[in-house]
């Protein structure tokens, strides 16, 4: 509810003409969201290597999180273009 509600912000960031750097908080927000999701489960695979799965996953939820409100960022300002003036 609360990754749904944000990436709704982030598209009205985009519309409104809000600050470019917005959907870099918006991605933290939701990447923080998925690795703190207490129904995620998540492997442990200690001692693979020398970057471990658990990094690895945080990583991955960052980088998703960031796509995903650039996404909406860019579909909110995409609007506010298409608006007739």
């Amino acid at each position: 509810m609360l990754a749904s509600l944000l990436i709704v912000a982030t598209i009205g960031a985009g519309f409104a003409k809000g600050p470019w750097w917005f959907w870099l908080a918006a991605g933290a927000g939701l990447a923080l969201l998925s690795i703190t999701d207490p129904r995620n489960d998540r492997v442990s695979l200690a001692g693979s290597g020398v970057i471990s799965a658990r990094t690895l996953n945080n990583l991955v939820s960052l980088s998703a999180g960031c796509l995903t409100a650039a996404l909406a960022f860019a579909i909110g300002r995409g609007i506010w273009w298409v608006m007739p003036a």
